[in-house]
């Protein structure tokens, strides 16, 4: 796992609990938080040394985040 990949990681642990932490994405990584997203996927479905409920945790916030908005 590279170095950014380990920040990226290390940041989605961190915000997961408060919703992702969007407003930190683009300043913190230069992309806006549905790049973030798919490329934390991504890197969850390659390294499989990741924590398995870690993993299952982020993947669940990952569909979350991408998953089309529905007007109520």
């Amino acid at each position: 796992m590279t170095e950014d990949e380990l920040e990226m990681l290390d940041f989605a642990v961190k915000w997961a609990p408060f919703g992702g932490g969007d407003e930190h994405i683009l300043p913190e990584f230069g992309v806006f938080p549905t790049a973030f997203y798919r490329q934390l996927q991504r890197l969850l479905t390659r390294h499989h040394g990741v924590n398995d409920s870690v993993r299952r945790r982020l993947d669940e916030l990952c569909t979350l985040k991408l998953a089309p908005m529905h007007p109520d």
